[in-house]
Formats: structure tokens, C-alpha cells, sequence
């Protein structure tokens, strides 16, 4: 499994929104972690969470939020 890079998209293997991959300066103040740095829309809000790379998976197209 490869690392993922800032502006990729990705979601959840179970299923889910798909996310956008910040950046890891964002997030400087962690240690080395497994833990990645991801943001989606939902109900006009910006929503950020740490997701664990062994459950995210690359996504293609546009974001959830971006449909009409």
C-alpha cells in the first residue's frame, strides 16, 4: 500500500463520503503516526478527521460534495 498525497481523493473502504487529503504541515505538531489528515463537506459545513491509512482507499471522480 502506497501513501497518499495531499489533494488526493480517497473514502473509507466500508464505504462513505469521499475525501479530500490535507496536508501533513497541517498537522505538525503529531509524531510519525498512520494517521492521515482528510476533509469532506456535509451540510454546508467543512468537515476534518483523522482517518487510519489501512482504511482508505484511492477514490476517482468528484467529491460527494460536488454532486448536484
Amino acid at each position: 500500500m502506497g501513501t497518499f498525497e495531499p489533494g488526493a481523493l480517497v473514502r473509507l473502504r466500508s464505504g462513505g463520503k469521499t475525501m479530500v487529503v490535507k496536508h501533513a504541515s497541517s498537522i505538525s505538531q503529531l509524531p510519525e503516526t498512520s494517521l492521515l489528515l482528510c476533509e469532506y463537506r456535509a451540510k454546508n459545513r467543512l468537515v476534518q478527521g483523522f482517518y487510519a491509512i489501512r482504511d482508505l482507499i484511492p477514490a476517482s471522480g468528484n467529491p460527494d460534495s460536488e454532486k448536484s
